[in-house]
């Protein structure tokens, strides 16, 4: 087992470093990131479609990223939504994962042109509470072992029901063993053999997303759209009043995009080994590989929700009874698959980001070596599939309430402290932000994160006006 420490400096230069590089980058030779910036500028002179496809190849730590945030909670949350309000939230969406991207660029900033890794920075520049408590403890691995219980629980209901409609039984009590090794293989599978074993999981993330898309557009073709209250509900905003549907605003703005999302996109990118020459490219992923996919799903599911449920007036309050609700609106078997087979595709995404999160994360806040054929690469990688205790514990309230509520507190806490890094001459010289447009939009964003934690904190004692 390797205690080497991560190293501090960690410089992009060119297409990759002259210094000491992030270890599951090591493997990576000069010559294959040489090529990939080389790629890089001759798909400047492509024309766009072509463009496009070729940054969505080269793109990777984007989509990780969208399959990690497009998780259980971020689709209860769409379904509710479409259900009880129709089509008349879908703006949130948007709003949250838009005002998100600017934090978002700011930690491409981080990993192409800064030369250390962020939480390392932050302990140096914030101290640890901030750095290695608030960011890789509770921010990240937390929330990957607590939020992984609903992921799981989700998951293994979602194969008892596939399993139901091709006519034989599979239950949770026994199909947990699939789910658990299907998603450890998967997440284990990162770094292996350097970089093609970082492809296969990016890979594997993208097909995941085509499959939702694929399945849910199914969907939304069989039970049709509604375009003019479709484009409204994107454009104009409304909220109810009481407190549902501050409740659904809590829940879409806060499944959009935080602390673990902004620690898994520095480190799979500094995975890459990505460089100066690889901003614009690390911009591209996380608007065409996170963004668009996130809006996307969520979009769809809301309009699939509103065209049934919503008409129907019926609204289940959690996944498994939504889903449930769903089917006979549904008509044909095939489209019933199709939806269960692209929700599957959820929960099983999300544990394997979280499983490589928190195992980023863990080795980060202890300052030891990411090194992916040790064994406490290993048992960190397995530490959210915890969470397999939700087949026999499906709802463990306390735990997650608690984590929630440090979550929120945390966003707000590792918000302010990137804004500062970004801003700091110091620490980012000449690279630093100098933006106005860009700082207003992740002051926005930690305004937002401040108004979800007030409004979460009064809700849990009961203190909002229902």
């Amino acid at each position: 087992m390797n205690d080497k420490p991560i190293p501090e400096n960690l410089t992009g230069s060119g297409s990759g470093f002259e210094k000491a590089r992030y270890p599951l980058a090591e493997s990576i030779t000069k010559e294959v990131l040489d090529a990939e910036v080389r790629k890089l500028e001759e798909l400047k002179k492509k024309p766009l479609l072509p463009k496009l496809w070729g940054y969505i190849k080269l793109g990777g730590p984007g989509f990780m990223g969208a399959s990690l945030t497009l998780g259980g909670g971020t689709l209860t949350a769409a379904m509710v939504s479409g259900s009880t309000f129709g089509y008349k939230m879908m703006w949130i969406v948007w709003l949250a994962m838009g005002l998100g991207l600017f934090m978002m660029a700011a930690m491409a900033r981080f990993t192409c042109k800064g030369d250390f890794t962020v939480i390392q920075k932050q302990n140096e520049k914030h101290g640890w509470v901030i750095g290695t408590l608030f960011t890789a403890i509770i921010g990240t691995a937390l929330v990957a072992v607590a939020f992984n219980f609903a992921q799981v629980a989700l998951g293994t209901h979602l194969i008892e029901s596939l399993a139901r409609a091709f006519g034989f039984s599979f239950p949770q009590s026994y199909n947990w063993i699939v789910y658990l090794v299907f998603t450890m293989w998967i997440a284990l599978s990162y770094g292996r053999e350097g970089k093609k074993g970082i492809r296969v999981v990016e890979n594997f993330m993208k097909w995941a997303i085509a499959v939702m898309l694929l399945c849910f557009g199914a969907c939304l073709i069989v039970v049709g759209i509604d375009w003019k209250g479709a484009l409204n509900g994107i454009f104009v905003p409304w909220l109810p009043s009481g407190g549902k549907g501050i409740d659904v605003f809590i829940a879409a703005s806060s499944a959009a995009i935080g602390v673990i999302d902004w620690v898994f996109f520095h480190y799979t990118g500094l995975a890459r080994g990505w460089g100066k020459k690889h901003e614009k490219l690390a911009r591209f992923d996380f608007i065409g590989g996170l963004f668009l996919p996130f809006v996307l799903v969520n979009f769809i599911v809301i309009c699939v929700f509103a065209r049934t449920l919503y008409v129907q007036g019926a609204s289940p309050d959690n996944a498994q009874e939504l889903a449930r609700a769903l089917m006979p609106l549904l008509g044909e078997k095939w489209s019933q698959v199709m939806f269960y087979f692209g929700f599957l595709a959820v929960p099983i995404t999300t544990t394997i980001g979280m499983s490589l999160a928190g195992a980023m994360a863990i080795h980060e806040a202890f300052n030891w070596k990411p090194d992916t054929s040790s064994w406490r690469w290993k048992i960190c990688i397995l530490l959210p599939q915890m969470g397999c205790l939700a087949v026999f514990f499906p709802d463990p309230l306390g735990l997650v309430i608690t984590i929630a509520a440090f979550l929120s507190l945390t966003n707000i806490v590792v918000g302010w402290s990137f804004y500062l890094l970004i801003n700091d001459k110091s620490v980012m010289k000449e690279n630093r932000s100098k933006s106005y447009l860009w700082n207003l939009g992740m002051l926005l964003q930690i305004t937002l994160l401040n108004a979800i934690a007030i409004t979460y904190v009064l809700n849990q004692l009961g203190l909002w006006i229902k």
